[in-house]
């Protein structure tokens, strides 16, 4: 098994917690759909734009979530958290991998020596 090609892809959202009713269908809970989410980061990335170019000057501006698209101090750190809990959980996987195959080979030792425990048993 090899472990090229692996990533960890992060959450773009505020995780909700909710409970359904069985009869309900989740999907139609949700009002928005992909082009509406590509249309959301378009428009953010405009209001960095124009926040940057100072050329929005209403107080109704909501600089709330672009910190790290202005900030470039925030962004590096933001980068930086991402690498480094990126590379936990990769770390954390490949342990997670070494232990199952550790297990397996445990299991087949001791199939093995039950085997042989057997058959010496019965032949000796």
């Amino acid at each position: 098994m090899t472990t090229t090609g692996r990533a960890v892809k992060f959450a773009t959202s505020q995780t909700l917690i909710a409970t359904y009713n069985v009869e309900v269908d989740r999907r139609s809970l949700l009002w928005y759909k992909s082009a509406d989410l590509k249309q959301f980061k378009e428009d953010r990335i405009v209001d960095v734009i124009r926040i940057m170019n100072q050329e929005k000057t209403d107080n109704d501006v909501c600089w709330w979530g672009l910190e790290r698209f202005i900030v470039p101090s925030v962004r590096c750190k933001s980068k930086q958290a991402r690498e480094q809990v990126k590379q936990v959980v990769l770390c954390k996987q490949d342990k997670a991998h070494q232990d199952r195959q550790l297990k397996e080979a445990s299991e087949w030792a001791a199939a093995t020596a039950q085997e042989k425990a057997t058959y010496y048993s019965s032949h000796l």
